[in-house]
């Protein structure tokens, strides 16, 4: 029999948490939610089950197993004023591009828009209308992207950049920067804030923000990579969304890998607990499908 690998993701919610999607086949780390309840499991497009515990303590757990020869069908009937209009920003990043994709598959629950920063970024997810350019470090540009959205997914992100000339085979580390104009503060801290406050003000029905395991140490060798203290500015936009008052869930994941999702056991832990274990690590496609799974309108 296969052995299930382990990985990590952490996220805290202030509004009831759904069972996350069949498909799934792994462990994360997860957050409490004000009022525990068990949705009904969507399509499953692969011969397994995740089910969910909301009774363990103020943090839940997932757990999953194997169901041979099963396979749960359902058939979905929707208008298109039942459909839930989701914006996904950072969508053409690495994780971006795959929720924006399993969202578009589902277009029998879901009308999806993207934002993007360039319209090179644009052409690489399809260049539809429905994708919009702007810059989340100006409000006025969120604004026709934000207008009539149900929920709102935040995966905007500053990335670190090697300087040039690193040579691995002479020893020492290399050396990161971040580009001008994308330092954590400005990427991470008042994009994610004005993405916050834009979306409060169109009347945003969730918020759905992809973070990082680590912010809990401020020590972190995250936060020294160009000076940028990047898991600091996460968790300050962390703090100001739980504090805006609209429903959100904060999900924390692991070291991003891009392999294919599915196949490993999700494990939910608390803050960052699971870095003290040797499971450190999540697929980015296991994170798009929580992402999608946390919304308040996934249903059969």
């Amino acid at each position: 029999m296969a052995t299930l690998t382990r990985v990590p993701l952490v996220f805290s919610s202030n509004r009831v948490a759904p069972a996350p999607a069949a498909s799934l086949n792994h462990k994360c780390n997860c957050v409490a939610s004000s009022s525990p309840l068990t949705r009904k499991l969507p399509h499953c497009s692969t011969p397994s089950s995740l089910s969910f515990n909301p009774f363990s303590s103020s943090f839940p757990s997932f757990s999953t197993r194997q169901n041979k020869g099963f396979r749960r069908t359902s058939v979905v009937v929707a208008s298109m004023a039942d459909l839930s209009t989701v914006l996904v920003t950072g969508a053409a990043g690495r994780t971006g591009q795959i929720v924006y994709k399993k969202l578009k598959e589902r277009s029998d629950q879901f009308v999806v828009r993207g934002f993007v920063r360039t319209p090179e970024s644009k052409e690489t997810i399809g260049g539809a209308d429905d994708v919009f350019v702007g810059d989340i470090r100006d409000t006025t540009s969120l604004v026709p992207a934000m207008q009539g959205i149900d929920a709102l997914i935040i995966l905007t992100s500053a990335v670190p950049r090697m300087k040039p000339g690193f040579d691995p085979t002479k020893g020492g580390r290399p050396e990161f920067y971040f580009e001008d104009g994308a330092y954590p503060e400005q990427v991470d801290w008042i994009g994610q804030k004005n993405q916050i406050d834009v979306a409060e003000e169109a009347g945003v029905k969730q918020i759905v923000l992809v973070g990082s395991m680590g912010g809990t140490n401020p020590n972190h060798p995250l936060n020294s990579l160009g000076n940028g203290n990047i898991l600091v500015w996460k968790r300050k936009a962390e703090q100001y969304l739980a504090d805006s008052g609209v429903p959100y869930t904060i999900i924390r994941a692991g070291g991003l890998q891009d392999r294919d999702g599915g196949i490993r056991e999700l494990l939910v832990g608390k803050d960052d607990e699971l870095l003290q274990t040797e499971t450190k690590t999540i697929a980015r496609p296991d994170v798009a499908e929580v992402c999608i799974q946390v919304s308040p309108f996934t249903y059969l």
